[in-house]
Order: structure tokens, then sequence, then C-alpha cells
């Protein structure tokens, strides 16, 4: 009997481990063909990825650009990065919440995003009258008469110092969206790695160096020479700012900045030296509408000059006013203006920076403050979906007295236009014609023009 159980409690045990057995080969069964559904339906959605990503059509690169540029689709507008000379902008709050940030990964271990982008450019160029910068088409490099290097011969140069990278870190969970952004380039002497932005974003507050308040880059058109920008108001700087979307339509921003080009000239060779006591403070607002946008904005600031124990003490107010824009004109053009006005504020024009262009020490100890004007004009119009041209104009003035270096610049104008061939997403090439003059303070003229070739991979 007891033998009996005993051989059918083994019979149980052999039939129910069959049993199990049995299913999990069925489950296994049923698992590995799920997985192979699921496969199936990866290689579908990289096929269709790789067809929107497709860098040879450029769909996608351009499907944005024209959605951007509906006039009857968004209320608001939306720049297209492509758009834009510099495609990092500095956003705070929602709108570092609901930016897509493309290409980064996860920082495991916390809730941070990272992203590494930057570009590489190569350019040549050819410059026709020995301008003195071999690297930027400038206004006051352009040789005038009277001086020895008017009679510069032409030159041909190859460069990469415009290549750059950057390190983007983001966390927009919780209360507070963070940002890290640090972006180097080799634009120094002996291609050196120069520092371009080093901030950090908590909320609307921005802290650390970046582009100024008043630094308008979306009233500006693409262009190849690195110097494009030669009458725009604005530069890099370090800086404190609150800047703040009110609504789909406003966004303001205010900031305490430090002058970096304080910009006293002493030709009566007075004691002293230029210092600087107060912050810049700057206020901006952008306004957005279908097809346009209208930025405002004003800074004020103290030039001051410390005589020491021997020189006198003396200050002036600095101020200046900036008005610019971006208008669509249908699905493949864009108009782009700046204008500026400022007293003791010459040196905040990019064509008149480290010149001495803010003020005059006379020789009695007064400060003179030298009124200043720029104008910045861009049409950008796209001939197809790989081609497209830009046209700018540039020219800055300033007020200055007989005291002022007599080969100071005292006016000038540039003027650009290129052809910018773009066959893949990340890839470009282009070829852009330079012409430009400039007026010394002693009515010296001098004229150059200068044809620039690129090659360009952004990641």
């Amino acid at each position: 009997m007891k033998k009996s159980l005993l051989v059918v409690a083994v019979l149980i045990i052999f039939v129910s481990q069959s049993k199990l057995q049995a299913q999990n080969i069925d489950s296994l069964k049923a698992e590995i063909k799920t997985l192979k559904e699921y496969a199936a339906k990866v290689d579908e959605l990289e096929r269709y990825i790789a067809e929107i990503e497709n860098d040879s059509s450029n769909v996608k690169f351009q499907q944005a650009r024209e959605s951007s540029n509906d006039t009857l689709g968004n209320e608001v507008l939306e720049i297209p990065k492509e758009d834009i000379r510099e495609q990092n902008p500095v956003i705070t709050g929602s709108d570092l919440v609901q930016d897509d940030f493309k290409g980064s990964w996860p920082m495991f271990g916390s809730d941070f995003r990272m992203k590494i982008g930057g570009y590489l450019k190569a350019d040549m160029l050819y410059d026709f009258n020995g301008t003195t910068d071999k690297t930027q088409f400038l206004m006051r490099t352009i040789p005038v008469e009277g001086t020895p290097e008017y009679a510069n011969d032409g030159y041909i140069n190859f460069m990469a110092r415009e290549s750059r990278f950057n390190v983007d870190v983001r966390r927009t969970s919780g209360k507070v969206p963070l940002r890290l952004f640090i972006e180097g380039d080799f634009w120094s002497d002996g291609n050196q790695l120069r520092l371009r932005h080093a901030y950090v974003v908590a909320g609307d507050f921005i802290v650390g160096q970046t582009w100024t308040t008043l630094s308008f880059l979306e009233s500006m058109v693409t262009m190849i020479d690195f110097a494009a920008g030669d009458a725009l108001f604005g530069g890099r700087t370090t800086l404190v700012r609150y800047q703040k979307k009110i609504n789909e339509r406003w966004k303001v921003a205010a900031g305490i900045e430090n002058l970096d080009f304080l910009g006293i000239e002493n030709p009566d060779m007075v004691a002293g030296k230029p210092s600087l006591q107060l912050p810049l403070l700057a206020f901006r607002a952008d306004y957005s509408w279908k097809t346009g946008l209208l930025i405002m904005g004003a800074s004020a600031a103290q030039l001051h000059w410390d005589g020491g124990a021997e020189g006198p003490d003396a200050s002036a107010l600095q101020y200046d006013f900036v008005i610019g824009g971006r208008q669509y004109i249908g699905k493949h053009d864009y108009f782009a203006w700046n204008i500026s006005y400022g007293v003791g504020s010459g040196e905040n024009i990019m064509a008149f920076a480290g010149s001495d262009a803010n003020a005059v020490i006379d020789a009695t100890g007064d400060l003179q403050t030298l009124p200043a004007y720029a104008l910045l004009l861009g049409y950008m119009h796209e001939w197809s979906d790989k081609f497209s041209s830009n046209l700018s104009y540039a020219y800055g003035w300033l007020e200055t007295p007989e005291s002022r270096d007599p080969l100071a610049l005292k006016q000038g104008g540039i003027g650009h236009l290129n052809l910018i061939y773009r066959p893949l997403k990340n890839f470009s090439c282009g070829i852009e014609y330079m012409y430009g003059g400039q007026q010394t303070t002693n009515g010296s003229i001098g004229t150059g023009n200068r044809l620039q070739t690129m090659v360009k991979f952004e990641y």
C-alpha cells in the first residue's frame, strides 16, 4: 500500500512538472512572439524617423521654417533657430521648460539632461585692399588715405578659429527650472581657447557671462563674416538679468551689467585713468505678432575719470536707446533692422568697440561725451529649400570734438551679400562679398572690399 502511494505521488509530481514545463515553454513562446512584434514596430519607427530626418531632402528643416512663417497659422511669431546667427538663445522660465532640447540625454542618477553642441567652420578669404584685420571685416581696419597702410597689397587667408563647442545642462522638472551653459571658441591670438558664454539660469534669472540685455540678435540676418554685426549695439559681458515672458506676445528683461569698455580718450595726456564705479542698468521689452517682432530697450551708466593724486576727477552720464525687429514677408523672405542712439555709449556699438569712442577728457579735466548713432538693415530671401541669400548694410557715426585722435573712426559703413547652400541639415557652405568704407576725424577716407567663402558643419 505504501509502495502504491509512493508511486502515485511520484507520478503526480512528474505530471505536474511536465505541465509546468509546458506552461513555461508556452509562456516563453508568447514572450518571444511579443518581442518580435515590438522589434518590428521599433524597426518601423526607425524607418519613419529616418524618412523625416532625411538630410538629402531637408524636408523637416524646410517644414519648420514654413510653419514658423505661416501668416495664417501661429498667433505669434516663433523664429526658427536656423534663422538666427546664434542658435543657443538665452531662455528662462516657461520658455526653458517648453523647449524640446533635442539631442540631449539623461544624466543617470539625477534629474538633469545634457547636450554637447557647436560647429566647425573653415573660412578662406581674399582681401583686395590690405585691410589690417585678416580675420574679420571691420570699418576701423580699412586703410585710409595719408597712412602707410593705404598702399597695402591684397592678401589671402585661411582660418578655422570661429569653430566652437558648448555644453548645455538643464533640469526642467521641479518648481525652478535650471540651466548651465558654457561655450568657447578659438577667436584669439594663436587660436587659444576663448570663453564666449558661461552662465546659469534659475527660473527667470540669468547670472554669468552672455549677451547683453540690449543685444538684439533677432535683428540680424545670417552672414559669413565674423564681424557681421559691425553696427549692432551690444556684445557679451558679465551680468545679472531678470527675463520674464509675460504672455504669448510680451517679454521683458532688466539687467545689471559690467561695462567692459570704458572708452575715454586722453589726447592731452591728463593724469589719471578711466574707472568703473557703478554698473550699467538696462531694460528691454519684446513684442511679437503673427509675422514679426519688435524689440525696444534703453540703458544708463556712469563714465568716470579717476585723476589719482595729480589729475582731475570727472564723471558723466552714459545713456542710449535701441529699437529693432524682424518682419517676415510670406514664407521665404524676412526683413531685419536695428537702430541705436546714445550719448557716451559709442563703445557699445561693435564697430567702435575698443576705439575710445565714449568720451574725451580734455586739458581742463572736462569729460566730453560723444553722441553715437548706428543703423543695421538686413534682408533674407530663400531661393529654394537648399539655397538662400542675405543682404545687409551697417552704418555708424560719431559726433566728435576736434581734440579726438585725427585718425580715429568718425563714421563708416559696410555691406554684405552672400549665397548659402545647405544640402544637408547640419552642413552648409557659401560665398560672401563685402564692401565698406570709413572716414576718420581729420576727414581722411578709405574703402575696401573682400571675398570670403566658408564650409560649416553643425552638431
